[in-house]
């Protein structure tokens, strides 16, 4: 449903006659027309419709076309439309996918810091043309931080409670994967919050839960605020939120399930620590990298977002700070 321009989608169009057209041969037009109208593709077909009191009975669905189509024109909303050129009409007979442009991507011009092992993401902003670097010595200001599913080796108290510090001081990091947090059996564990409540499943099936985004930089260029579009979110969105912690400084995007039972969570939140911040994410954004354009547009949007007080110069840990480490469960050097 979300592909770049100048690649493949894959178009099937499928007949449910149920017996309602009558025995003959009707022309059949397939097209996709992009934004203002622009047709990309066409293609027509003859469709045969069997007696239905013949033998053997013709089948109830039939496929028509099935194709992987390049999608070459500007970024927007793409319709795949299915129309009788005559002798009947299609009841369903549309659908719609969204096309994006790479070369409109924001740039990312801040370097990020990798904190964790996962050389498929460091291979991906590499050849995106986004500069990093590895986690090491002291820094010289603030920092871009970008946390993968796996924590810093030897991902213990000590490795945990010097990330923290760096966010005290006044940099930014992003908790691309709700699993780095996991201790045990506690999902939210290494969270860097004192009340670190816990990872709550959302149903996603029948008795669905709503999610919903605000208008933020986070969701800059994508559409916000609201309920989420399925059609353009749905590769991305979660079964999983944020729980039972305290109110973040800004709530960013969650969802409700008040369908079965009553319950809802965040899945995307900043909090304050310090000088600094830390965003934790549930979106499907490290899972989708590569073939969906929401989840690029999305991680760029965040290390956007993360670089505005890159700048500034670094701060001193407030007082109390080491203490509010231990309370958070970081005791090591």
């Amino acid at each position: 449903m979300n592909i770049y321009r100048k690649t493949p989608v894959r178009l099937e169009a499928v007949l449910a006659n149920e017996d309602a057209l009558l025995p003959g041969d009707y022309p059949v037009r397939l097209e996709v027309l992009g934004p203002n109208q622009t047709r990309v593709f066409q293609h027509t077909l003859a469709l045969s419709i069997a007696d239905p009191r013949g033998r053997p009975e013709p089948p109830m669905v039939l496929p028509l076309f099935a194709q992987d189509v390049v999608i070459d024109g500007p970024p927007g909303k793409y319709r795949f439309l299915a129309t009788f050129e005559r002798g009947a009409a299609a009841a369903g007979g549309e659908a719609e996918f969204y096309v994006s442009d790479p070369t409109e991507m924001p740039l990312v011009e801040a370097e990020v810091v990798l904190w964790g092992e996962d050389k498929g993401l460091a291979r991906w902003l590499a050849e995106h043309g986004i500069r990093t670097r590895p986690f090491a010595a002291a820094p010289a200001g603030r920092e871009v931080i970008l946390v993968s599913s796996a924590p810093q080796a030897p991902g213990d108290e000590g490795a945990w409670a010097e990330l923290v510090r760096r966010i005290g001081r006044g940099s930014t990091a992003i908790f691309l994967s709700p699993g780095v947090f996991a201790k045990k059996d506690q999902p939210t564990g290494w969270l860097p919050l004192v009340n670190k409540g816990t990872l709550l499943g959302l149903p996603s099936w029948l008795y669905h839960k709503d999610d919903w985004n605000k208008r933020h930089p986070i969701f800059d260029g994508l559409p916000a605020p609201g309920v989420m579009d399925y059609t353009i979110y749905r590769e991305v969105i979660p079964d999983i939120a944020f729980f039972g912690q305290d109110p973040p400084a800004e709530a960013v995007c969650g969802g409700i399930n008040a369908s079965q039972g009553y319950s809802s969570g965040l899945m995307v939140a900043v909090y304050h620590l310090g000088a600094g911040r830390f965003v934790v994410n549930t979106l499907r954004i490290r899972e989708n990298l590569g073939p969906n354009p929401v989840a690029e547009r999305l991680l760029r949007n965040l290390l956007r977002y993360a670089a505005r007080d890159a700048a500034k110069p670094l701060a001193d840990l407030p007082a109390g700070f080491e203490q509010q480490l231990k309370a958070m469960g970081f005791t090591g050097p």
